[in-house]
């Protein structure tokens, strides 16, 4: 595998969440990112780094989290000379430090980014590394799990220090910026990035630090070959929208494009995968649940008909029809619409009756028979799961089992009767909770959750509740 492309996607670096440098005694240096001296940065004791931000006033902060199975940390400061920027610190035991200075805006999102995959760096638009992995940029939701997709890089090969240094790297040609008169600009050049690079060599060499070929800068693999990526118009054709769409989406900054892997004088272009991945991510959209229902059940529909769920979809066509009939079938009805009936109290009236239709045929569209035994079935569930506070005489329901119970209730109140019956005889017979305990429960979940008041449960419970003797 060669390492040609190690300085790739130089253009992206300039974006407000990314890092605009690299701290001197990092031990991964970003391709192309100009290194800032970060000695007053105490980058060996995560909680002085915290210590520098947090609780210093103004516009300063500073936060430092640890991972105690694996000994990894992370630390996030203001810089205490320059409050324009953060340093971002992530720590491997094995693997050692990535120390990277962003915008103070762009940081804290920065530092955030560490929880749940324990990320080292990230690299080309996303790719990432967790110190054994490297992985594609986070795209595809599990929402089983509620984090993204790990999907691994095939066979990456990483790019160190040691593989983009040699002879003609000159470290007194390299620089090393103050933080105290630091400005972001355009990525450095490639060949004076590696001056820069031989200078941050030069800076370890008295230090006890990792090794030049444990110092990763980058990775290449298959997918990230020159020609391999793919441009606007094949991005475009993979996923099957037109090239104009497209660029309006980067432009406007919608439809989460993914970040390309390179991008040289404007020009964007992506790995395969990513493309890939971005298409599953936009079909899996919840947006796209009710279009692909559509495409299942529906014959012939409206363009607009996609937007809306089959089943308000099945109430339109529903209305469609009794309106139909309310408004012109029946004789005593058309007449409404001859010149002397077009008054504001006509109106009224058909609005009237037409809001009558609508509500009858409402329930239409709520199969309340099995809502009564998917909520009957839940709060049994919980009464259960929580049936060790039966002794102080009432069980707390969940928020959002309090939520569908009132729900449940507004739009359905006859069956709530049988509801409430086969909840206490369920909770009597197999849990040996007692019905005033249910009753005390449900009426709390009711108070509290279900938005309603006091007075209003006493009243319903009277009516729809199981007699006790």
């Amino acid at each position: 595998m060669t390492v040609q492309h190690w300085d790739r996607g130089v253009d992206a670096m300039t974006l407000n969440d990314e890092p605009v440098a690299n701290g001197l005694r990092t031990d991964h240096p970003w391709p192309n990112l100009p290194f800032v001296d970060d000695g007053h940065i105490p980058i060996e004791d995560p909680d002085a780094v915290e210590g520098l931000g947090r609780g210093a006033g103004g516009d300063m902060w500073g936060r430092c989290d640890y991972d105690d199975s694996t000994g990894e940390w992370a630390a996030y400061t203001t810089d205490p000379k320059n409050h324009d920027f953060a340093w971002v610190l992530r720590f491997h035991p094995e693997h050692g430090l990535s120390v990277l200075l962003y915008r103070d805006e762009a940081g804290s999102g920065a530092y955030d980014e560490w929880f749940g995959d324990k990320a080292l760096m990230s690299r080309l638009g996303g790719y990432w590394w967790d110190g054994t992995t490297w992985y594609r940029p986070r795209q595809v939701l599990n929402w089983a799990t509620e984090t993204y997709m790990r999907r691994p890089v095939q066979r990456p090969t990483m790019i160190t220090a040691a593989d983009l240094l040699d002879d003609s790297c000159r470290p007194e040609q390299g620089t090393v910026a103050k933080i105290a008169q630091f400005t972001p600009g355009p990525p450095v050049p490639p060949q004076q990035w590696r001056h820069d690079l031989a200078r941050w060599a030069q800076h370890r060499a008295d230090r006890d630090v990792l090794a030049l070929g444990q110092c990763v800068v980058t990775l290449n693999a298959p997918e990230l070959a020159e020609s391999a990526l793919l441009g606007v118009e094949e991005f475009a054709a993979e996923t099957g929208i037109a090239a104009s769409t497209l660029r309006a989406y980067i432009a406007r900054d919608e439809a989460d494009i993914p970040a390309p892997q390179a991008s040289d004088g404007g020009r964007k272009r992506w790995s395969r995968p990513v493309v890939t991945d971005w298409l599953e991510q936009r079909r899996r959209d919840p947006d796209n649940a009710a279009a692909a229902l559509v495409g299942i059940d529906a014959g012939v529909e409206p363009e607009t008909s996609g937007l809306i769920s089959p089943a308000l979809r099945r109430l339109w066509v529903r209305l469609e029809e009794k309106l139909q009939r309310e408004l012109w079938e029946q004789p005593a009805v058309r007449r409404r619409w001859a010149r002397p009936y077009r008054n504001e109290s006509a109106t009224k009236d058909l609005a009237v009756d037409l809001g009558w239709v609508a509500a009858v045929n409402a329930d239409a569209a709520i199969p309340v028979t099995d809502l009564a035994w998917m909520i009957q079935q839940g709060v049994l569930w919980e009464l259960q799961r929580f049936r060790d506070m039966a002794a102080v005489g009432t069980i707390s329901l969940t928020r959002q089992a309090g939520h569908a119970l009132g729900w449940f209730i507004e739009q359905a109140p006859k069956r709530a009767p049988a509801l409430f019956g086969a909840i206490v005889r369920d909770a009597g017979r197999t849990l040996e909770i007692p019905a005033e305990v249910v009753e005390k429960s449900l009426r709390k979940s009711l108070m509290i959750d279900g938005g309603m008041p006091e007075k209003r449960v006493d009243d319903f419970f009277a009516v729809t509740f199981p007699p006790q003797t």
